[in-house]
């Protein structure tokens, strides 16, 4: 049973009339006769009966004529649909990000939102390794990972973050000072449960300026660890991109040394052809563009 058979029946079914539907259909007559018949066939059972003065539908035909159209229809939606997925104009995007990139992922998505209404987005708050492995099994669609080569990856560098530091305007150090100064400071840190890459991150940074930090509280959450801050709790590290925002009571720092800094990359399948991607590529590049701008 093919769709284009059921087409013609439906039409043969509201003209009731084998020369008028052929010529609907832009068919002969004895060509429209065979699709019924082979239908008729496949079905068991006649969907017209003719005669004299024309064809009518059997209880049967009439059944058949109502779920007819509901196939139709369903078949025209499928098209319509899978053509707009096509064109990356519908369809799903599952997105793993890490805190720091939430800011350029969400302005991403604003766009491709405004953009694609009809785009379904799913988001999950994913540490880089857990990104790297549903990558791999096709969990999601697209990640952001500090590794520049992953097997079976394909990557787009698209900014630089950075650490900075963070300390309580309250505090009094000397005018340029650096992270270490801070060696005897006690510091808040982000958990290593939350951002295992983040904490050991900073760690190394401190061990390269000849100290461990004096961990006194860790948290899953940068607003958080902002929050502590500010109370006078100790000092920090944050990823640069947290910072674009003012907090009131709490001032930031550049560390002037290259290792505080990595590299933030989309990254999806290698064999993924999914065109959405393609696209929310494009609005991150622009993002990331108006982000190094404002920095």
């Amino acid at each position: 049973m093919e769709l284009r058979e059921i087409r013609s029946f439906v039409i043969l079914a509201e003209q009731l009339h084998f020369g008028n539907a052929a010529r609907l259909l832009n068919l002969t007559q004895p060509a429209l006769t065979r699709q019924i018949h082979k239908l008729e066939e496949e079905l068991g059972g006649e969907l017209l009966s003719r005669g004299r003065h024309g064809a009518r539908l059997t209880a049967m035909g009439d059944t058949f004529l109502t779920k007819a159209r509901l196939l139709l229809a369903d078949a025209d939606e499928l098209v319509k649909s899978s053509r707009l997925i096509a064109k990356g104009e519908a369809g799903r995007l599952r997105i793993g990000f890490g805190f720091h990139t939430l800011d350029l992922v969400s302005r991403a998505i604003v766009r491709l939102r405004k953009a694609q209404p009809l785009v379904v987005v799913t988001l999950r708050d994913m540490s880089t390794s857990e990104q790297i492995d549903d990558l791999i099994a096709g969990k999601i669609d697209m990640g952001f990972i500090r590794s520049s080569k992953v097997p079976g990856l394909k990557m787009q560098q698209l900014l630089t973050d950075r650490l900075i530091l963070a300390v309580g305007e309250g505090m009094v150090f000397p005018k340029d000072f650096g992270l270490g100064d801070l060696r005897d400071q006690p510091f808040v840190f982000i958990s290593r449960e939350k951002s295992p890459t983040l904490h050991r991150h900073a760690l190394d940074l401190c061990a390269r300026y000849g100290f461990h930090p004096r961990i006194v509280q860790e948290v899953p959450e940068i607003t958080t660890v902002l929050g502590l801050v500010r109370a006078g709790l100790g000092v920090s590290m944050i990823p640069e991109s947290f910072a674009q925002n003012r907090y009131n009571g709490v001032r930031f720092r550049h560390i002037s040394d290259p290792q505080a800094e990595w590299p933030v990359v989309a990254a999806w399948r290698k064999q993924d052809s999914n065109p959405l991607i393609t696209c929310f590529l494009d609005l991150l590049k622009r993002e990331a563009r108006a982000t190094d701008v404002r920095r």
